[in-house]
């Protein structure tokens, strides 16, 4: 007659898989959130520099020379390797007269991402804009003859705010090895006189890096 086995006892050997897939999950959920964290800081001191007024007109007078027909106010301006941008206006609440000016360098390599110069361009030229006509022009910037492109129309900070006449200047050249864009946009009463004297101000640095 066949004797039966005893059940064995429970094993008390502890579950290395299990723990070992917790502590990689803590670790990972960890690494994540310091990430996150590091990548919310970078951003909220990327936003902050980018706002400094006096930055960001030290970022566009290295740029360019101009002159705004009364005073002028930085409005955003950020310095990344070799790559610059900046806003001016001619005031810092409600701006009539504004200023965007960028330059990279031709090598796509040294550039930074385009969603940042994009979020420049956007907050500085917050609004609506309805061009009704547009025209090309011949402009001289950095002895040579470069297109100009001209835009006329209506401006709005938003859907409830009246439409302004506007006006808008866009120019894009390639000065020593950089791509170099210069946009002013104009509204209100006598929206293109202003926009054609900050225009006719602008003169070029030869030399773009520092």
């Amino acid at each position: 007659m066949t004797q039966a086995s005893e059940p064995k006892p429970p094993s008390t050997e502890p579950k290395t898989d299990c723990v070992h897939l917790f502590e990689i999950s803590a670790i990972s959920l960890g690494a994540i959130a310091l990430i996150g964290a590091a990548v919310l800081g970078l951003v909220n001191k990327l936003t902050t520099n980018m706002q400094q007024p006096k930055r960001a007109e030290k970022i566009a007078k290295h740029l360019i020379n101009y002159q705004f027909p009364d005073r002028s106010v930085g409005q955003l301006g950020l310095s990344i390797g070799a790559e610059s941008f900046a806003v001016v206006s001619d005031r810092q609440q409600d701006p009539s007269l504004r200023l965007f000016v960028q330059a990279s360098p031709v090598d796509w390599v040294e550039r930074t991402s385009p969603l940042v110069r994009e979020y420049a361009l956007g907050a500085g030229w917050r609004g609506k804009w309805d061009a009704v006509t547009e025209e090309n022009k011949s402009f001289r910037y950095c002895n040579q003859v470069v297109n100009l492109e001209v835009s006329r129309g209506f401006w709005a900070i938003d859907d409830n705010t009246p439409a302004l006449n506007a006006i808008e200047y866009t120019l894009d050249v390639t000065v020593n090895d950089y791509d170099q864009t210069i946009r002013i946009l104009a509204t209100g009463l006598n929206a293109e006189t202003r926009a054609k004297q900050l225009l006719d101000s602008i003169q070029c640095r030869q030399k773009m890096k520092n």
